[in-house]
């Protein structure tokens, strides 16, 4: 099973403030749909109540990581370690796991991932509570990069960054 990870940053890291994202990119939410078409989801459990997080799940297999033992679902499952959400996921038949936040979540993730598709927001975001770990060039290759101007629609340069596992 292929682990990605997917995540929208900005230039310092911030990936959230006060439980949402901190800029509105109609284009990275197009990319972002795209890149998880047929993808078993994983998240945290913040990640998944947030405003933007519960409808990105409808139709789809997830898991949420949570440390709360009574944690109880409609639909999808609920796994209490990141682990646990990896073998729930590879027993259900999942081919390719996409991982989305948050960033505690993310940090767990880093070491067993295989691939990373990031959106680099060309903001600094001062005040953000939530961040994206350090991309180190000793774990992980660049392989592709797309940039995009800001327009009328999205308010800030941006790149769509593709990253493989070396280690």
């Amino acid at each position: 099973m292929e682990i990605v990870i997917i995540a929208a940053k900005s230039d310092n890291n911030v990936i959230g403030v006060d439980g949402g994202l901190p800029w509105h990119l109609p284009a990275d939410l197009t990319f972002f749909n795209q890149q998880i078409e047929g993808c078993y989801l994983l998240s945290g459990r913040k990640s998944f109540e947030s405003d933007q997080g519960k409808e990105i799940f409808q139709g789809k297999p997830f898991v949420i990581v949570t440390r709360q033992q009574d944690y109880c679902l409609e639909k999808g499952k609920v796994a209490h370690s990141l682990e646990e959400g990896i073998s729930m996921a590879e027993a259900d038949g999942a081919k390719r796991l996409c991982i989305l936040g948050g960033g505690e979540i993310y940090r767990q993730a880093m070491p067993v991932a295989d691939r990373l598709i990031i959106t680099e927001v060309h903001t600094q975001v001062e005040n953000g509570d939530a961040f994206f770990p350090e991309i180190s060039p000793r774990r992980w290759k660049e392989y592709r990069s797309e940039s995009h101007k800001k327009d009328e629609r999205n308010p800030y340069d941006f790149s769509f960054v593709f990253y493989a596992s070396i280690a």
